[in-house]
């Protein structure tokens, strides 16, 4: 069963992610810094100017070209997840990427978008990233 020995020389084997090394903590950064920085401006662009858009009129060119850039970046991000999934443990790589992007996310929709936040849901975001640290650390 190839498929099945594959799976376990990947959990096993000497990953760009494995703790100690300074190579390992270089490819957190880099494969998770570029996923969240994918998937938060290409959903912070999405947001912006979904609201434009109509299915019954026709769409500006300039419209048309912030929501083509969206999507890219979104479906960018996608490709980078599918990199971190062959890369890193799943238990690992999924909590921390989700986190990110929570994080990401909620702190672009106040800083660009205008929206607010409360003193429980900072407390959440702030609770978040002491989970994403300590799986990373983990890792």
């Amino acid at each position: 069963m190839p498929h099945v020995q594959r799976l376990t020389d990947a959990k096993n084997s000497p990953m760009p992610g494995k703790s100690g090394t300074s190579s390992g903590v270089m490819s957190y950064f880099l494969f998770f810094g570029a996923y969240t920085l994918l998937s938060v401006s290409g959903l912070a662009i999405l947001k912006h100017f979904l609201p434009q858009f109509s299915f019954s009129t026709k769409v500006p060119v300039r419209l048309a070209a912030f929501l083509a850039l969206g999507a890219s970046l979104y479906a960018a991000s996608f490709v980078t997840w599918l990199l971190i999934l062959r890369t890193f443990p799943l238990a690992t790589a999924y909590p921390i990427a989700v986190g990110l992007t929570i994080c990401g996310t909620t702190i672009l929709a106040v800083l660009v978008l205008g929206e607010t936040l409360g003193p429980v849901q900072m407390l959440g975001i702030v609770s978040i990233m002491a989970g994403v640290i300590l799986l990373a650390r983990k890792a």
